[in-house]
């Protein structure tokens, strides 16, 4: 049974992820914040474009340290 995406909660880790546009808002934190490739990948399938990540996770993909 596939669950309901909540676009209030980060699809990465589950906690709050301050979407504007789930509190009613025209626009959201992540319309002007460069989120990175890496972080924008460990969105699960099933959550893409149905809710933003939440900055706590954004900046940690941005923030690890890149393969050789």
């Amino acid at each position: 049974m596939a669950s309901e995406v909540d676009p209030s909660k980060c699809p990465t880790c589950g906690e709050s992820n301050a979407c504007g546009l789930s509190q009613g808002k025209s626009e959201c934190w992540c319309f002007s914040a460069l989120i990175t490739e890496d972080a924008l990948e460990r969105i699960p399938s099933q959550a893409k474009n149905l809710a933003c990540i939440c900055q706590r996770c954004a900046a940690a993909a941005a923030n690890e340290p890149k393969p050789s």
